[in-house]
């Protein structure tokens, strides 16, 4: 994979448009772009939770300075009209295989530079080799501080607490009341010098129109002796750090070769382990968080497939205590849980049957599982929160002035870009699913009870569902009903009525809906979500967030539907699929290397050349490709 040569790592449009991503196994992360520029207000060495303050991450240690003997820079910095300092000039070469590496070519010595967080804690280490040159150099750490919410920028202030605490190996410091003590350590000897430094630049924040502009607080800098025989590490951590291998620590970081296996390392960055609170998917980097759907979608992919049942059993319990009214929260979890979403709760049916089916059996899922998904159908069929309910025609309406309650959930002001109130086609295609396999897995335990309820509703559903939202001259589904109203957007809402196990359509219509999904909605990067024959149709992601929000469900291209997709290809076509879809899988290999390496991005535009934009690493891009790529081989060893 990506190997840096020295012309093209002194290239600032290419290394600052690639970023890296480290997540510890307790939540925290660094991350910034290859060149060592932070761009976005998001990047930082030490980005870690703070649950005594809020539900998001905050920006301990924004960037750690290196000069070597006193001359030469190796990190990064953008301020008004300038880099300061320049130490990509110094850059000869990078790595990120299995972790961050930077090498660096200062006057006659060659310094290996490389980055890594803890297995258990949130710390990250940083450890200076110098590989080439004289028997030894000076080395000058400087540490700046920000320490604030993840999403905002902070100026220089008369609150800030700029006192130093020496302790054994460095020193201790937290700018504000309420934040974790941050404790920076290594090898050598601290001179307390503090000062702000103003101006700091976030470039892509000012492209999405956001304040970019930030001071940081440096409280002086480490003084250190780096020799051949001996390397330093540097730590940022929250608690005094014990004395690690980082040798050690670097072994037990497998070394990925294959699309899949990069797929599956991308996968343990998602999962997050809260202590008492419990195993959580974060939804993507940087800016989410724990998202219902986004879990619920993801759990196959980044644990069964990956083999970490553990995680997912963990997962699903933390989420079935969070249910209320049937529902699972839409974002957040405990007293930051917010639930205005109608679909979460049918992807969590959803991934426990995907459970059943390929790694235990109806009957014990329904044994351990019931009363949440009795709860989630009893809920939808009565009525709950929004609007969600069950109409006499057997399917789920749902929605309320002001709210999206689907995936495509962009709002401007109080009104949604995508409004879809009424009956979703997608919801519906869920709903459909869930309760013949509540049913199926019912009967498999022998709960009559349950089956004497339902077992009048499949027939039902399937039958309002063809004969509403099917047209045989539009051979294609409404997206969405509301009234007499029917929307024919073309959208990709209407996959899942092909891929989820239990269809109400013929297969007649599940070709037809394919052919039109395949024909004006498919790139190279994934599912478009409106078709380019639309006048609604944008075909690129980006600007403030005003623009973006128009464009993020009409016409942008997300990755996460290439999994069903490849599901109602086989099918619709059996066989015939596997040549575009394997040519669809290898292609996304490229991703890996286009905006955070080795990860896969949120979404991509939806015009050429199919830009990556969004969330650098997104929790249902990773999990659902390599999904797909279990598809895809599953069906080979069938025929």
């Amino acid at each position: 994979m990506i190997q840096i040569d020295k012309m093209l790592s002194q290239y600032l449009p290419y290394t600052t448009a690639r970023e890296y991503l480290v997540v510890a196994y307790a939540g925290a992360y660094a991350s910034g772009t290859i060149s060592g520029c932070n761009t976005r207000k998001y990047h930082g060495l030490l980005v870690a939770p703070q649950p005594q303050l809020d539900d998001n991450d905050h920006v301990l240690l924004s960037a750690l300075d290196e000069t070597v003997d006193g001359v030469y820079p190796l990190a990064l910095r953008q301020y008004p009209g300038q880099y300061n300092p320049d130490g990509h000039t110094y850059l000869v070469d990078f790595n990120a295989n299995p972790t961050p590496a930077w090498t660096f070519k200062t006057g006659n010595a060659v310094i290996l530079k490389e980055l890594l967080m803890d297995n258990e804690e949130n710390r990250v280490y940083i450890r200076y080799t110098l590989k080439e040159g004289p028997s030894s150099v000076s080395l000058k750490l400087q540490p700046f501080l920000a320490f604030r919410n993840m999403h905002t920028v902070r100026k220089a202030n008369d609150q800030a607490n700029l006192k130093v605490e020496n302790v054994e190996g460095g020193i201790k410091t937290k700018l504000y009341n309420n934040y974790d003590d941050l404790f920076l350590q290594v090898d050598g000897n601290f001179v307390h010098s503090g000062y702000w430094y103003y101006n700091t630049e976030y470039r892509v924040e000012q492209e999405r129109g956001y304040d970019y502009c930030e001071d940081l607080y440096s409280p002086g800098h480490f003084e250190v002796t780096l020799t051949q025989e001996h390397p330093v590490v540097f730590t940022a951590g929250l608690s005094l750090n014990k004395p690690v291998s980082f040798q050690k620590l670097l072994a037990a970081r497998p070394v990925p070769h294959t699309f899949k296996e990069y797929l599956f390392n991308a996968a343990k960055q998602f999962i997050i382990h809260k202590g008492e609170n419990g195993v959580v998917i974060r939804a993507g980097y940087h800016w989410f968080g724990n998202w219902g759907r986004d879990t619920c979608i993801s759990l196959p992919g980044l644990t069964l497939l990956t083999g970490n049942i553990p995680a997912f059993t963990s997962i699903v319990d933390t989420m079935q205590a969070g249910l209320k009214n049937g529902l699972l929260s839409n974002a957040g979890n405990g007293e930051y849980a917010v639930y205005n979403t109608v679909d979460a709760s049918l992807w969590f049916v959803w991934s426990l049957q995907y459970f059943a089916y390929h790694y235990s059996n109806n009957a014990k899922v329904w044994g351990k599982y019931k009363n949440a998904l009795g709860s989630i159908l009893h809920h939808y069929k009565e009525g709950t929160v929004y609007g969600i309910s069950m109409q006499e025609n057997g399917l789920i309406s749902a929605g309320q002035e002001g709210v999206a309650l689907t995936w495509m959930d962009a709002i401007i002001g109080d009104q949604p870009v995508t409004p879809r109130r009424g009956m979703p086609v997608e919801i519906n295609a869920l709903w459909y699913n869930a309760v013949c396999f509540c049913l199926e897995a019912a009967r498999s335990a022998g709960d009559k009870a349950f089956v004497d309820e339902w077992e009048q509703y499949p027939s039902k559903i399937s039958t309002a569902f063809v004969d509403l939202f099917w047209d045989d001259k539009k051979q294609y589904l409404a997206d969405y009903i509301q009234g007499e109203e029917k929307d024919w957007s073309v959208r990709p809402n209407q996959l899942f009525a092909v891929s989820l196990p239990f269809t109400p359509l013929a297969p007649a219509m599940q070709k037809a809906v394919m052919d039109k999904i395949r024909g004006e909605l498919l790139t190279p990067r994934g599912l478009r979500t409106l078709t380019p024959l639309d006048d609604r149709y944008n075909g690129h992601y980006g600007g403030p967030q005003l623009s973006r929000d128009h464009a993020y469900h009409q016409g942008t291209v997300w990755p996460w539907l290439l999994g069903h997709f490849a599901e109602a290809s086989l099918r619709t076509d059996g066989a015939a699929a596997l040549p575009l879809l394997e040519k669809l899988y290898t292609g996304m290999a490229a991703t890996l290397e286009e905006c955070c390496l080795y990860s896969v991005a949120e979404i991509f535009d939806g015009d050429y050349p199919y830009k990556a934009q969004g969330a650098v690493a997104q929790a249902w891009s990773v999990a659902e490709l390599i999904r797909m790529e279990h598809v895809i081989t599953s069906f080979k060893k069938k025929v």
